[in-house]
């Protein structure tokens, strides 16, 4: 458990490492504007750690990037329906059928991402049987 956890944990750290490197070059001029989302992207790593523990016994490994994209659906509901993040950056509300597509562009980033969660975990196994 705690290498499904650690392997979910330790890939969200980097995307969000990246994605604030990313943000720091945005054309958002307030940081005000920044503090939502960096805030919430604190939570990201332990949520993708929680997320890896839950996964189904008969799901893991090998359907764990579907998990991932099922992730990625409600991550990305929260991030365009709730806390409409993309209002916040461009200052209006986006029409339905585009903030769907951010919904599934959320979901299908996220399986792929986890595919990477997945060769961190058989790294993370592979490592600690040889040691």
């Amino acid at each position: 458990m705690l290498q499904r956890f650690v392997s979910a944990a330790a890939v969200a750290s980097i995307l969000i490492a990246l994605a604030a490197v990313a943000l720091t070059v945005s054309p958002v001029p307030e940081l005000e504007d920044r503090h939502l989302l960096t805030s919430v992207w604190c939570m990201v790593p332990a949520a993708w750690g929680l997320w890896a523990v839950l996964v189904p016994g008969s799901w893991f490994p090998e359907r764990l990037p579907l998990w991932g994209g099922i992730l990625g659906l409600v991550a990305g509901t929260l991030v365009v329906l709730v806390l409409d993040v993309p209002a916040r950056f461009i200052g209006e509300t986006l029409p339905i059928w585009i903030q769907g597509a951010y919904i599934l562009l959320a979901a299908g980033a996220y399986y792929l991402l986890w595919f990477l969660v997945r060769r961190t975990h058989r790294a993370l196994i592979a490592s600690s049987t040889v040691a």
